[in-house]
């Protein structure tokens, strides 16, 4: 009883740390928690629509709750996640936030003890946590972030399922799967050790949550977010086309492989097919590397931390808050009898990861601008040198090669887009523009609320442009290709399209643009 008491005693800091800025978010900006918090009041509310994943009807919808000084963006969450946060929307947000914070720390905090006692791990190591983790730590709770709660399920659903106890792993791992769509790849741990069973009643479960969550708001918004969110999110359109801030490996080829006259005007190579293949080829790689590490890899701790690891660079977009979940692989690089060296070495780079400002070096130039992702994947790396001796890799590069090759060789050419009116510091979300007097106004949405700004620009005769099914039409003839919303069309002097449309952002972040037609 004393052993199990004076173990806890090593929490003590990171709930003092996790307690002194939770304390600190009560006078700052709702931050990102503005999204899941007005999320939960707007279903609660009846007003829960496809609406809500456009970023200006959304954040003007929070404006007038009276909620200021906040940029929100539903996108990419799901609209169960508006299910979670119902319940707190009764509160003020203020307290809202402090109650899901709080909430949040409990269960950080009981599970990271039951995984220390399940795998034995000497728990002094968990004086390590904040200091390797003290950025995530921060920033999830003045931001409000749900990363907690998903180290929360995936823990605990991981401790079910090794505890042989199947339909409290999949209720946990479908929550999971619902709140954010990535831990998904889980699911092919049970499918390469054949455990059919477990993926079922995960899907059953699934299908349950989604359920309620149409129930409480409508099969359209589901059927809204499956078609135009989630594919748009699996690209990494999240605001901006180009963001170097969200580290990950597709962000990076992106902006090695694909040219932008505006946003990328310097790529190593302008070879958008090479971009496509390769994107493709990684993930294969990385999910057949998977399927030896979860058959024959005989450490349950490595296994599930190359998951997690492989989550997090499968992302499209990163963030801070993520890194939360590489408490896993640093219990599982404490509990690993390997060279101290190679211990220490892992535990520098998850301090690194976790808390090297971006801003030393994302203004680099490319590629020294990836310092994160790199760190990232020598991490990834430490825990591949443990099980590489487990991995066939002719059968992994044959696999990979195959659709490698066939989508660089069969990949169409996209569309050709129009340009961008505005150089590449152009506010990120315009939602409106007028012309008259040789002057071009356009309107936009920052933490601010609403803005204006004008530029010259010739004023010539308009026409009218109709828009069906988000293309663009003149006299019954097509003028846009591209898959993109679109907004405000207008046909100058017979020959200079200009609309605004969120082509390779996030849904609703429109941006000015114009196009030359025949």
């Amino acid at each position: 009883m004393i052993k199990k008491v004076s173990s806890k005693y090593y929490l003590l800091p990171l709930l003092l740390l996790c307690g002194f800025y939770m304390y600190q978010a009560i006078g700052l900006p709702a931050h990102d928690f503005a999204n899941y918090y007005f999320g939960g009041k707007f279903l609660a509310e009846g007003r829960f629509d496809d609406w809500i994943y456009f970023p200006y009807e959304f954040n003007h919808s929070i404006d007038f709750e009276g909620c200021k000084n906040t940029f929100a963006s539903y996108a990419p969450n799901t609209p169960f996640l508006a299910v979670i946060f119902l319940p707190l929307s009764f509160f003020t947000i203020v307290t809202a936030k402090l109650v899901f914070n709080g909430i949040s720390v409990l269960l950080l905090l009981y599970t990271l003890q039951r995984l220390v006692r399940h795998y034995k791990i000497d728990p002094v190591y968990l004086l390590l946590v904040p200091i390797l983790f003290f950025i995530p730590i921060k920033n999830s709770m003045l931001f409000g972030q749900v990363y907690f709660l998903l180290f929360f399920l995936l823990g605990e659903a991981w401790l079910a399922y090794k505890k042989n106890n199947p339909i409290k792993m999949a209720v946990l791992l479908s929550l999971a799967i619902c709140l954010k769509i990535f831990p998904v790849l889980l699911l092919f741990v049970f499918v390469f050790r054949k455990k059919f069973r477990i993926v079922a009643y995960v899907a059953g479960c699934c299908a349950v949550w989604v359920l309620v969550s149409v129930f409480l708001s409508s099969v359209e918004v589901w059927v809204f977010f499956l078609q135009n969110v989630l594919p748009k999110a699996a690209e990494g359109e999240i605001s901006e086309a180009y963001v170097t801030n969200y580290q990950s490996v597709l962000m990076f080829l992106k902006q090695m492989l694909v040219y932008d006259k505006i946003e990328n005007p310097h790529p190593l190579f302008d070879y958008p097919a090479l971009f496509s293949a390769l994107v493709v080829a990684f993930k294969i790689k990385l999910i057949v590397i998977g399927y030896y590490i979860s058959r024959k890899v005989n450490i349950p701790l490595v296994a599930l931390s190359y998951w997690i690891l492989s989550m997090i660079l499968l992302s499209p977009y990163g963030s801070t808050y993520t890194f939360v979940l590489l408490l896993i692989p640093f219990l599982a690089l404490v509990k690993n009898d390997m060279a101290p060296w190679k211990k220490i070495g892992g535990l520098v780079l998850i301090l690194l990861v976790c808390n090297v400002p971006l801003a030393w070096f994302s203004k680099l130039v490319f590629p020294f601008s990836y310092f994160r992702l790199f760190a990232l994947l020598l991490l990834f790396t430490v825990f591949f040198v443990l099980v590489y001796q487990r991995v066939r890799f002719q059968k992994v590069a044959l696999i990979t090669l195959v659709p490698m090759l066939l989508v660089l060789f069969l990949a169409k050419k996209a569309p050709v887009a129009s340009d961008l009116i505005l150089g590449k510091d152009a506010p990120i979300l315009i939602y409106d523009y007028t012309i008259s007097n040789d002057t071009l106004r356009y309107f936009y949405w920052n933490e601010n609320g609403e803005n204006q700004t004008a530029i010259v620009y010739p004023t010539q005769q308009s026409a009218p442009v109709d828009l069906h099914e988000n293309q663009l039409f003149h006299n019954g003839n097509q003028l846009t290709f591209e898959n993109s919303n679109k907004r405000k069309p207008m046909l100058l002097g017979g020959k200079t399209l200009i609309y605004l449309s969120d082509y390779g952002r996030g849904i609703g972040f429109y941006a000015l643009r114009k196009k030359t037609v025949k």
